[in-house]
């Protein structure tokens, strides 16, 4: 697909491209163990010569040995297949064949992930509201403080994904840059953030800076609060969900012993990249700013912890 071709330079995607005929299940039983590093496979129908339920039992294989993303681009006129494919809980499926159209649903595919309403909405299919997705956040002023226990942690990613998470749920969300960072800015310019009085709008979500003048009432409130320090300590002993981003090697782990000398309050331990962790949430790598699922269940288990205090309900 040299559609995919606009990524490159936009996003800074690293594509490899197989062109010619394939059989699926061959290619991807001989290719799982050498493409650990992969975020997504994108395939393209057209270029399979298996019969749908080849397709079907070759992607249900594969999902039972790989969490690697799976996309499909399908033609329009092949609705059998793409309903087996949303069976298989395979969501990541584009259709569209008018140029702007294609692009928008590649993007959706790749640099997010297509929502099962979308899909089955196109498809007129019934689609089910999970309990607990939609989230009543009327009356509610949730404020959440992330801080890193040293440079390059994780800090903003996390707290601009956390923001994302939330505006999914439901939530009017403002991200603020409480630090001297300048990050914000440079972040907004870079992906042509609207500019929204002092601060920008992106996907849902309110950015601005500390002391703002947008009079907006938010639900949620998530300051990036920059490298741990006294100004920072104090602002974190006043948010409802402090979190903490550090690292577990060698070196990285006095920090970390310094934050737990230095808060009393109890708080959420996120560490970047490491999976040996007895009291706090292992971070796995997502280079995009703004892509919240592929750590979604630290965001939604910290949630759970906002629901219990502080009453929040849930909308059926």
């Amino acid at each position: 697909m040299n559609i995919l071709d606009f990524l490159k330079e936009k996003e800074e995607l690293v594509i490899q491209k197989y062109v010619g005929e394939f059989d699926l299940k061959d290619f991807l039983s001989k290719s799982i163990q050498r493409l650990g590093h992969v975020q997504a496979i994108v395939v393209d129908r057209i270029c399979l010569i298996n019969t749908e339920e080849i397709i079907i039992d070759a992607i249900r294989a594969f999902k039972s040995l790989s969490k690697i993303k799976i996309v499909f681009y399908i033609p329009n006129e092949e609705q059998s297949l793409v309903h087996e494919l949303i069976g298989l809980g395979i969501f990541n499926i584009i259709t569209e064949s008018e140029v702007d159209k294609l692009k928008k649903e590649i993007e959706m595919c790749l640099l997010e992930d297509m929502t099962e309403k979308y899909i089955k909405d196109k498809f007129d299919l019934v689609h089910d509201i999970k309990e607990g997705t939609l989230i009543d956040f009327k009356g509610k002023q949730i404020t959440i403080g992330v801080v890193g226990a040293q440079h390059r942690v994780g800090t903003t990613t996390v707290t601009m994904q956390f923001a994302c998470y939330l505006s999914s749920i439901g939530a009017k969300v403002s991200y603020v840059e409480a630090n001297d960072s300048g990050h914000m800015k440079l972040i907004a310019e870079h992906y042509e953030m609207e500019k929204n009085g002092d601060g920008y709008l992106y996907k849902g979500v309110a950015f601005e800076p500390l002391n703002s003048k947008n009079e907006t009432e938010f639900e949620c409130i998530v300051y990036d609060l920059g490298v741990f320090s006294k100004k920072a300590l104090v602002a974190l002993e006043n948010v409802q969900i402090p979190i903490v981003c550090g690292g577990d090697k060698a070196f990285e782990q006095n920090y970390m012993e310094v934050i737990n000398k230095e808060i009393v309050n109890h708080y959420f331990k996120i560490i970047n990249f490491s999976e040996d962790i007895k009291d706090g949430y292992y971070l796995k790598f997502e280079p995009c700013l703004f892509r919240f699922r592929t750590n979604k269940d630290i965001f939604e288990d910290i949630f759970t912890h906002i629901q219990s205090h502080n009453k929040i309900i849930v909308s059926h």
